[in-house]
């Protein structure tokens, strides 16, 4: 790392405005000179996420998660500091260099996945082995071209298709593990492959890369009967299956265009959708949607069709759904399926018209509620009535306060359908709507206020813990290599001062380093910052935050360090408050040295000690008193 290195990342900065970069993944509200949203870094029920675009950060005054757009993008992909820089590089068009992209050990993970991605699809396309797998195919109607376009191959039974192909290969049985393809027998002899006698769909992220695989075991293999159908690669440093969309990858365009995604619940569902030109789809991979997949279906799209069995299964579907969908102030919309038919055999059968037509015509999530309510609970009377409403309106008042004005229209225009439907006034309605709103908001800040005890608990447990790993700051996470230190407790008002001066102002760390050693710093947080940044300094390197977060993985510290240089931002006169901190810390070490003399003199052996000891004591008091004060006055020149 150099100063071009520096400035580069800079310039990264510069062009990613805070606003774009969390816009680009979340629905951001206006909220006066910021903006709000739904926090995606926990499970935020009201937008607690403010996004400053003039101080360039964002904070989560729920969950206490802060920084800036590098930070964000850390965050919310899971890579580390250099990778989110190469993605914001990317997106602003910014050419990087070697070496500041992926990290080497992801860039490794993600070459395994290619070389074992191509390995199944030349057994499926090219080998005897996949004969049955490629009937089986042409029996679902897969075409050709779909199954190249989707990647698709076969795993062989036996067990040991990648592993000899790895080894002749020179390809890590360790990375093949890693990732999840290959796993070590429990004798410790040798290796098996995971997949076994499936067809192989790649799951693909947002940029077209392989990071795992769905296997559907073979109808006629000797296995079905005791395997699960369908098998989806392990979590892995790149795979994580309650964040990955299957098919996003070639709906986005699509979804973008047309303005909705719609939402099924198998591969081959999607792969037959997109073979009849229906391109907006996309599939879950055996998991309920949640928010993270909302905040990237959100990217795209802002309306979401969910493609459901019309039976009961897929009204609890809905019912899961709509709550998260309602809290996130996202369009959902509904379309069932006739018959029990998947839309694999309704496309099949029936051709495009039919599914694209209920596309279409999905009705609104809240409205198809209405409807199933009304329907199990018209003969209920007076109780059943009060069921109903309430089944919608406690689903309506988990919509946040900053709801764009379309959801607003469709509340009304809801509520206005159930005093129809109901024979209630509007009034009522609205009473019992704002009733169950203020109801909600106070179990939320209950919920909130046990949250944070429970993590200042943990915090307090973890600094109670003899020997045991502790945090370098308030909360959870510790840097490598400060396992068995003493537990930090709020860093001293003298040390953050420091700390703000020179991360708000890099010149002055020649100065701080001149007189302050890092072993003076009794925070170990704090210690670990000023040691990289004199490090920085002696390698004649600009001894900046954003070239700190390359040498300190340790996402607290670095938040806690940009928090600092604010602060120091808002003094004028940096050098004079810095000559201050240093008089300060000059003070400090006396009194320590002075502390330690007395508890010499109070063990001196005979009086020529003690007269000595006082002798250090007196003198050091006089330093005490000097540190600080004016230089005496020069005599002018002659």
């Amino acid at each position: 790392m150099n100063a071009d290195w520096a400035a580069l990342t800079r310039q990264i900065k510069e062009a990613s405005d805070i606003v774009a970069v969390v816009g680009s993944y979340l629905t951001l509200h206006p909220a006066g000179q910021t903006f709000k949203a739904v926090c995606p870094f926990h499970n935020d029920h009201k937008p607690s996420l403010d996004v400053d675009p003039r101080r360039q950060r964002y904070r989560c005054w729920a969950c206490g998660k802060v920084g800036d757009a590098i930070s964000f993008v850390q965050e919310y992909e899971k890579v580390d500091f250099v990778q989110a820089r190469a993605i914001l590089a990317s997106r602003a068009g910014i050419a990087i260099e070697a070496g500041g992209g992926v990290s080497d050990r992801r860039h490794e993970l993600i070459r395994a996945m290619k070389w074992a991605d191509g390995q199944y699809q030349n057994c499926l396309t090219e080998s005897s082995a996949g004969e049955r797998a490629r009937i089986y195919l042409g029996e679902r109607k897969l075409t050709g071209p779909t199954v190249r376009k989707f990647g698709l191959g076969f795993a062989p039974g036996d067990g040991q298709f990648l592993c000899r192909l790895g080894q002749s290969q020179q390809i890590s049985p360790d990375t093949l593990a890693e990732v999840g393809l290959i796993g070590e027998r429990q004798n410790g002899e040798g290796w098996y492959d995971r997949f076994r006698d499936r067809v192989m769909f790649p799951i693909h992220d947002v940029r077209g890369q392989t990071v795992g695989f769905g296997g559907r075991i073979l109808p006629n293999s000797p296995s079905a009967d005791r395997s699960a159908k369908y098998y989806n690669s392990s979590e892995t440093p790149i795979f994580s299956k309650s964040d990955l969309l299957f098919g996003l990858d070639f709906a986005r365009s699509a979804a973008a265009t047309a303005g909705c995604l719609a939402i099924v619940e198998g591969y081959t569902d999607v792969m037959m959708s997109h073979q009849h030109g229906i391109e907006n789809v996309v599939a879950t991979m055996g998991t309920a949607l949640n928010h993270r997949h909302l905040q990237q279906i959100t990217r795209y799209a802002p309306r979401v069709v969910l493609v459901f069995d019309a039976d009961e299964g897929g009204t609890t579907g809905v019912d899961r759904a709509l709550e998260l969908f309602i809290r996130h102030d996202v369009h959902l919309t509904i379309a069932a399926l006739p018959d029990s038919l998947d839309p694999c055999d309704w496309l099949s059968a029936s051709g495009p018209e039919g599914f694209r037509k209920a596309l279409d015509t999905a009705v609104d999530a809240l409205e198809y509620k209405l409807n199933r309510l009304i329907e199990k609970e018209s003969s209920g009377g007076v109780t059943g009535t009060i069921r109903i409403v309430d089944g919608i309106l406690k689903i309506m008042a988990a919509s946040p306060p900053s709801a764009g004005q379309a959801a607003k229209i469709r509340e009304q225009l809801l509520v206005t359908r159930i005093c129809q439907r109901m024979g209630l006034s509007e009034s009522a309605v609205r009473d019992r709507l704002e009733e169950l709103r203020r109801a909600g908001m106070l179990k939320d800040r209950e919920e909130a206020a046990i949250e944070r005890e429970r993590d200042r608990q943990r915090e307090r447990e973890a600094g109670q813990g003899a020997g045991q790993s502790r945090s370098i700051l308030p909360g959870p996470g510790t840097p490598e290599g400060d396992a068995n230190r003493k537990t930090a407790g709020p860093a001293p008002m003298l040390e953050r001062q420091l700390l703000e001066i020179i991360l708000a102002e890099p010149a002055l760390v020649a100065e701080a380093a001149r007189e302050v050693t890092p072993e003076q710093m009794t925070h170990p947080g704090l210690r670990k910052l000023l040691e990289c940044l004199y490090m920085l300094k002696g390698r004649n390197e600009p001894p900046e935050l954003d070239a700190l977060r390359v040498h300190i993985p340790h996402p607290a510290l670095i938040a806690r360090a940009m928090e600092m240089q604010e602060i120091g931002r808002t003094t004028g006169d940096r050098a004079k408050w810095l000559r201050t901190v240093l008089d300060g810390f000059h003070r400090r070490k006396v009194d320590e040295d002075k502390k330690q003399l007395r508890e010499r003199l109070h063990f001196a052996g005979d009086d020529a000690q003690a007269l000595d000891l006082l002798r250090q004591i007196q003198k050091r008091s006089g330093v005490a008193d000097a540190v600080g004060q004016p230089p005496p006055p020069t005599s002018a020149a002659s």
